[in-house]
């Protein structure tokens, strides 16, 4: 056990363990693989698993007092280097790094627990590539899950379904929220902001993770993608326990930027969440999953809530000056001087 903890936490390669412990290389390496499998066998089933409807409920009054009603979490991707790749493969698994690597797609909340975690994809799919391939997704899109949605209203819109905070490579989907990639006026800009700000947390679970166990920050010397993926399983586990073990605990910055935005928030918890019961009979099934799962990829929808959610943040944001965030008071101000100055001896006349 001390081999295996000593080369996930501290990044010890199996070689140097012999300075400390005088174990042989591949007694380490046995080692390190039989700590992470009992750590997967016994642990995944609690700590690394869907959301239930009580904690989906718990994760999204979360967000919402962060001005984001109906999210449930941030998404993106990362990846870990691949030393021992096969010289044949390289080419499926060298990505943007020039390196083969082994990419990971995970979710978490602004605790930085991990909801969700598909690891395996070769180096040189795309955030996109990893998406379609990812069963969670397959499963919204088939309508498995969740089984429970919001009901709320949003700058005049009802809300019916949970989201997801992503950047701007994922696809203009209902249950993705992105920035504005050209923001035109002050309300998508202060949108762009606050939507960076919440969804940087994924960006800190990458870095937390990495920092805590630094066998990640390594090129993996392990011959099987079996044994990187449970040695990937186990260490996200082993810090969703420390999550959970010191989420009582957690003071500061973050716990009073939380309150300051639920002060604010005057609508929050306001939202209401019902389970979803899937149909038996084959019709009332088909037209259940033309109605939930079919709209998925519908764009007007994202199109819509980005919208009611860039009204909703600007309205909580304190600032009231709509005519300041129309972004048509600069082409009014040209169109003025082009149309009642053209020269300058009239600008001059007009000073004076």
């Amino acid at each position: 056990m001390c081999a295996a903890l000593m080369q996930l936490v501290d990044g010890v390669s199996s070689r140097a363990v012999w300075n400390y412990l005088k174990i042989g290389s591949s007694t380490a390496t046995e080692s390190l693989k039989q700590f992470s499998r009992a750590v997967v066998h016994h642990f995944k089933e609690e700590h690394l698993r869907d959301p239930s409807a009580e904690e989906l409920q718990s994760i999204a009054n979360e967000y919402e007092c962060l001005r984001f009603p109906g999210c449930v979490g941030c998404l993106d991707c990362a990846g870990w280097e691949w030393d021992t790749c096969p010289v044949g493969w390289h080419g499926n698994y060298k990505g943007a790094s020039k390196k083969p690597t082994l990419r990971m797609e995970a979710v978490c909340d602004d605790y930085l627990y991990c909801w969700h975690l598909n690891f395996g994809v070769p180096g040189s799919k795309n955030d996109l590539n990893i998406l379609y391939s990812c069963t969670l997704f397959q499963r919204i899109r088939s309508g498995e899950w969740p089984r429970s949605q919001p009901k709320a209203i949003i700058a005049r819109m009802a809300l019916t379904w949970f989201y997801y905070l992503t950047d701007s490579i994922y696809p203009n989907w209902r249950v993705f929220v992105k920035t504005y990639k050209k923001p035109l006026n002050k309300k998508q800009k202060t949108f762009g902001k606050h939507h960076e700000g919440v969804r940087k947390a994924i960006e800190r679970f990458f870095g937390v993770l990495f920092r805590r166990y630094r066998i990640l920050q390594q090129p993996c010397a392990l011959w099987f993608q079996e044994d990187m993926a449970v040695i990937m399983e186990a260490c996200v586990i082993m810090h969703n326990m420390t999550v959970r073990e010191r989420k009582s605990t957690y003071t500061g910055a973050r716990v009073a930027r939380v309150a300051a935005d639920a002060a604010e928030a005057e609508d929050a918890g306001m939202t209401t969440y019902h389970k979803i019961a899937a149909q038996e009979e084959p019709i009332a099934l088909v037209e259940w999953l033309h109605q939930w799962a079919g709209h998925v990829e519908n764009r007007k929808h994202h199109h819509d809530l980005q919208v009611a959610l860039t009204e909703h943040e600007y309205a909580r944001a304190g600032d009231n000056k709509a005519e300041e965030s129309s972004g048509d008071e600069f082409d009014e101000g040209m169109e003025a001087f082009v149309g009642g100055a053209s020269t300058e001896s009239e600008i001059e006349t007009e000073a004076k």
